[in-house]
């Protein structure tokens, strides 16, 4: 049985899912089956750089064959959880499927597309959810994008399709810049904030 594929990402040990996806691919390919798959989570926090996952959360459409694939290909690389395939689609049930314009290809294989959201997406998404560890990747993310500003990640967020809660974006950009910061920034945006409040 194959075990897991692991690289080095700063020091931290990830899963290299390239392999995986092309063993699906052809596995698709033996029982004539196409999948396109939009990647979201923790997965597309590994390919732009960031944290590691176990498994990947993506929007597709289903089948029984399909699911048969994703796992056999689990059970062959060790991947499957005990109570989630490593490829799954639960990630749909309280997410719309992302808009092709912020979609972003990844890997491209003869029966199976794969596919991620690009990082605006995925920081809605994420802000959305106001899971601690999605506010945590936020913040991540914003560590690296150092003119970032609240209230213009409002505003393009809600260009997008999403409306996070204000406290959340404020909550991740605390996390970047500390408490002073964001008492100074309420100072200075309280009547543009009350907009968002009331």
């Amino acid at each position: 049985m194959k075990q897991l594929i692991h690289a080095s990402n700063g020091g931290n040990s990830i899963i290299d899912f390239e392999p995986v996806f092309e063993r699906l691919n052809n596995e698709l390919s033996a029982i004539g089956q196409f999948l396109e798959v939009v990647c979201a989570g923790g997965y597309v926090m590994q390919l732009y750089g960031y944290r590691g996952t176990a498994d990947v959360d993506a929007f597709f459409g289903s089948n029984t064959a399909i699911d048969n694939a994703i796992r056999k290909v689990g059970e062959e690389f060790e991947l499957n959880g005990p109570d989630e395939l490593w490829l799954n689609n639960s990630v749909a049930n309280k997410n719309p499927t992302p808009p092709f314009q912020h979609r972003e290809n990844v890997y491209k294989f003869s029966h199976l597309t794969v596919m991620k959201v690009d990082i605006m997406y995925l920081m809605g998404m994420k802000l959305y959810s106001g899971r601690e560890q999605d506010i945590q990747d936020v913040a991540t993310i914003l560590k690296n994008n150092k003119d970032a500003q609240p209230l213009e990640l409002l505003s393009e967020l809600k260009d997008i399709g999403f409306n996070p809660d204000v406290s959340t974006v404020l909550d991740a950009f605390e996390l970047v810049n500390g408490m002073d910061w964001l008492t100074e920034f309420y100072e200075k945006h309280e009547s543009e904030l009350q907009n968002y409040y009331f």
